[in-house]
């Protein structure tokens, strides 16, 4: 029976996930090559007991990062994509903008249902944020924490929140 060879390129794949987790008999499945052949081509590299020598997996992912990014076609697809994920980001941000401008409470119910809003609101926004800076890439930078204002987060009373209505009333009223 003649053995199907297998490509550098199925080679570094079989590398990249096993390094990311996968079994044998899973990367086996997922590129269409036997089991066996699996196991060979991952002793053959140094891949032990589940665990690739560093220097393997870093020369694997090069190689599969250079496979995608030399390929034109690829790369406009990409910067679509990532212009399309900041204009998304950007509609949220301005729907939830306009949203929370109509958050009014007159009872302690709606006040209740309005915290829920911003904080719902709040969680969008941040996860909007930390989608945009990793697709730009600015996750990776150094910020600097200490030029960020701390939020202090503190439970109202009954009597705190209807002291609050109540100023709301009064400023409504002049």
């Amino acid at each position: 029976m003649k053995r199907k060879e297998v490509t550098p390129k199925e080679v570094t794949e079989m590398l990249v996930l096993r390094e990311a987790g996968y079994t044998a008999l899973a990367i086996a499945q997922r590129l269409g090559i036997s089991h066996r052949t699996v196991q060979r081509h991952l002793s053959e590299h140094g891949a032990k007991k589940g665990a690739l020598k560093r220097e393997i997996i870093k020369k694997a992912k090069a190689e599969l990062f250079e496979s995608v990014t030399s390929n034109k076609a690829i790369r406009e697809q990409a910067a679509k994509l990532i212009i399309d994920d900041i204009a998304h980001s950007q509609h949220l941000r301005t729907v939830m903008l306009e949203a929370t401008e109509h958050l009014k409470a007159t009872s302690l119910d709606d006040a209740a249902l309005v915290m829920r809003a911003i904080a719902a609101a709040s969680t969008a926004l941040k996860n909007t944020s930390d989608m945009l800076r990793h697709t730009l890439g600015t996750d990776r930078l150094v910020d600097d924490a200490e030029d960020i204002p701390d939020l202090n987060v503190t439970e109202l009373t009954n009597e705190q929140i209807e002291e609050i209505i109540n100023k709301q009333k009064l400023l409504e009223y002049d």
